[in-house]
């Protein structure tokens, strides 16, 4: 994670977008639990009081609360939106531009070692990885952390043991199913990373020298290097898309545990104390629209593995020092009638015999 370290610093000009948009986000999730929360409660209360609650159950309160939460959730889900990929436009648009004045000073001795496609991929796609980090780490970690917090709380006021019993199953998948995920997916996720780079660099090389190719007859043996290139990224990707698909039938299959969990602990209680048994439905619901709002936290750390290798690639340019250290100040010229001839002056880069 050290990696990341000067990336994040870079952020910090920009924290109130981004802090905005993940208080937006998680008002955004707590709309949509509390939709689902109040929607089932209102239709299993519906169905208790029946006809004969016809003139005594108060229908448009909840009817209300439901077209309100939808509201809330649509709207907040569209500034969210606006405001998170605002802010991480902007940080993309800083770091190129620190990027670049890190390259500009390297250039041509210190960017030797590179060539025109590395560069290329290095300065636009290793720098569009980054933004995976807030959009699907940081922002999905955050609000189901703060979702967990809330609604295990909310729900201590009904029954404070199943309540406890949700948030801890809850606390454990996020505990759990990112690192879990993270180290199956480690592999692939640089694998793509690197191939991506290398296919970009083939075919700059590729383009670059068509002609000589083309002449000497080697075009169709660059091709199937860039064909066999090209399906080593088709294979890191189908291997990412198979983590994803069992991240989220894990996480189904323990929402699915958890609500049954959830239905008999609750028909337990009923069944040894009066209460009214809606709440049980209101509880059912809570925990699955709950674990709904963990969806993109089991995929999340599938992505971490690429942005790291980005980050590093990063660092390898950025962590270079110009070989010519010109000073900040502008010297002044104290003696003015002094004149200097140079005849015979040279020049050549390091291990160049080209002068």
């Amino acid at each position: 994670m050290k990696t990341l370290l000067p990336f994040l610093r870079l952020w910090k000009r920009h924290g109130f977008l981004l802090g905005l948009g993940l208080i937006l986000a998680l008002l955004t999730l707590l709309a949509s639990i509390s939709l689902l929360t109040l929607s089932g409660w209102f239709l299993a209360a519906s169905a208790v009081a029946g006809t004969a609650g016809l003139y005594s159950f108060n229908y448009m309160l909840p009817a209300a609360g439901v077209r309100g939460a939808a509201i809330i959730r649509t709207v907040a889900r569209y500034f969210e939106r606006l405001v998170s990929h605002d802010g991480t436009f902007r940080v993309l648009q800083h770091l190129r531009v620190y990027t670049f004045s890190k390259l500009f000073p390297l250039s041509p001795a210190g960017l030797l070692p590179f060539n025109q496609g590395d560069l290329l991929n290095r300065f636009v796609a290793d720098v569009d990885h980054l933004d995976h980090l807030y959009l699907r780490v940081i922002s999905p970690l955050a609000g189901a952390l703060c979702v967990i917090i809330v609604v295990t709380f909310g729900l201590s006021f009904l029954n404070l043991p199943l309540a406890l019993v949700a948030g801890l199953v809850m606390l454990l998948t996020l505990l759990i199913l990112p690192p879990l995920f993270y180290r199956l997916g480690k592999g692939s996720g640089e694998a793509m990373a690197l191939t991506q780079a290398s296919y970009r660099r083939q075919l700059t090389r590729w383009l670059s020298s068509m002609a000589e190719l083309k002449i000497y007859q080697h075009s169709k043996r660059w091709q199937q290097q860039l064909t066999t290139t090209g399906d080593d990224i088709y294979q890191a990707e189908r291997q990412q898309q198979s983590l994803t698909a069992a991240s989220q039938s894990l996480l189904m299959f323990i929402t699915g545990l958890t609500v049954c969990l959830m239905l008999g602990l609750g028909s337990l209680l009923l069944h040894s104390a009066s209460a009214d048994p809606t709440w049980l439905a209101l509880f059912t619901f809570c925990v699955l629209a709950a674990f709904e709002s963990l969806g993109p936290v089991a995929a999340a750390f599938l992505h971490i593995s690429k942005v790291m290798v980005s980050a590093s690639r990063l660092n390898e340019i950025l962590g270079q020092k110009p070989a010519v250290q010109f000073p900040q100040k502008a010297l002044t010229d104290n003696h003015p009638g002094i004149a200097v001839r140079i005849t015979g002056l040279g020049f050549s880069y390091p291990g160049q015999p080209r002068r």
